[in-house]
């Protein structure tokens, strides 16, 4: 035994949206791992947990796993009505850094069903926040030269205009009448107020997709639908999109090149703010350090919620598979559900976990029942190779 070779085994799953976040997850994985695994092969196994995010749900728990982040809380209005609740960010002291989560602030998540109406939905949650941390800056409560954002799990769809609406900025139509800020009102807008706003500090937003503002893969058509939109609001919020993009005079080079992400949320910062970008990609390889020059992998687990479409739009998981596809490393992709065509890799295998249950909720209630079952698999599949590394 004492000659068996080390096998090394890569858990990097995304968050499972609205189900488990990545350290869940994760830890989950690992967990089933080591009660089916056989102790004299689980013995010769490291283990490296690296959950990850692509700047989405579970974003402030994978900064806090890697970063040391401490927790503070910010009262702030939510999306859907005047209400207020505490949302958590991560602040870590030496590098004088907020950590933030936009599906903490707007998420989906946080919206119940009936509210899931995207044209009568603010951002002004994250106005609400952002003030509260330059008010605490500029009164030196707090010392906070960048806030670092992960942009997405977001069930707002409103150009970031709520969040703006905070710092002063008013809507008119074509009377002069001032209108509420909300989606359902952008084409009715005939002038803009637009606030004068310095920050304190810096703002980078990690970007979840790499998708533009407009058009068919932009926010309003491909990504409202998710958050409650019907087809027509969809085309509604697009054209009040390009509207007030015109309106705020953003020239149509600049139109082309602002990132659709968190329902415009990103867009807005970058017009407003000048924010940079950091895609997740660059975030889960350089801050996260989930890289194919991890030494003598043997076996990567990654996944997500679901692998459609927008997976392939380099999110989290797949980001992982990418990474690791040309390195003939063995891939073991879990997924609640899968839709469409997959890739084909041959190095990949898909594990739907919802097929172990009669219903999504089923699914849902009882996941981490579900990884149990699906490590079943994978830990005879970590048997085989690691007696087949040893055979050599």
């Amino acid at each position: 035994m004492d000659n068996q070779k080390q096998f090394k085994v890569l858990i990097a799953p995304n968050s499972f949206k609205e189900c488990a976040d990545s350290v869940e997850i994760t830890e989950f994985i690992k967990a089933s791992l080591f009660r089916l695994l056989p102790e004299e092969i689980k013995s010769k196994i490291d283990f490296l947990l690296k959950p990850i995010s692509d700047g989405g749900d579970g974003f402030l728990q994978v900064c806090q796993r890697n970063f040391g982040v401490e927790f503070l809380h910010f009262e702030i209005s939510n999306s859907f009505n005047e209400d207020k609740f505490f949302c958590p960010v991560g602040y870590f002291q030496e590098t004088k850094t907020l950590y933030v989560e936009s599906a903490e602030v707007l998420g989906l998540k946080l919206i119940p069903d009936e509210f899931r109406k995207p044209l009568s939905l603010s951002s002004s949650g994250m106005g609400d926040l952002l003030l509260q941390i330059f008010d605490s800056v500029n009164a030196g409560i707090m010392d906070v030269e960048k806030i670092v954002i992960g942009i997405g799990g977001t069930g707002t769809n409103d150009l970031g205009m709520g969040m703006m609406d905070v710092f002063g900025l008013e809507f008119y139509d074509a009377k002069d009448n001032k209108l509420e800020v909300l989606p359902k009102n952008f084409s009715l807008v005939e002038k803009i107020v637009v606030p004068e706003v310095e920050l304190p500090f810096k703002i980078e937003l990690i970007i979840d997709v790499e998708n533009p503002l407009l058009g068919i893969d932009g926010s309003s058509l491909l990504f409202a639908e998710q958050k409650g939109a019907t087809d027509e609001e969809s085309v509604l919020m697009e054209k009040g999109f390009i509207h007030l993009l015109d309106e705020l005079e953003v020239d149509e080079e600049t139109q082309t090149k602002l990132s659709g992400a968190g329902g415009g949320i990103a867009a807005a910062m970058k017009i407003f703010f000048n924010a940079s970008e950091k895609f997740a990609d660059q975030f889960i390889r350089e801050d996260l350090k989930v890289h194919a020059e991890v030494s003598g992998l043997d076996y990567v687990i990654t996944g997500e919620g679901k692998l459609d479409s927008q997976t392939f739009l380099n999110k989290g998981a797949f980001i992982v598979v990418n990474e690791f596809a040309e390195k003939n490393i063995p891939i073991t992709f879990l997924c609640g559900s899968s839709e469409g065509d997959l890739p084909k890799i041959e190095t990949l295998r898909v594990i739907e976990i919802g097929e172990y249950f009669d219903s999504v909720e089923e699914s849902i209630q009882k996941i981490d029942q579900g990884i149990e079952i699906a490590c079943r698999k994978i830990s005879k599949e970590i048997i085989q190779l690691f007696a087949k590394k040893n055979s050599k």
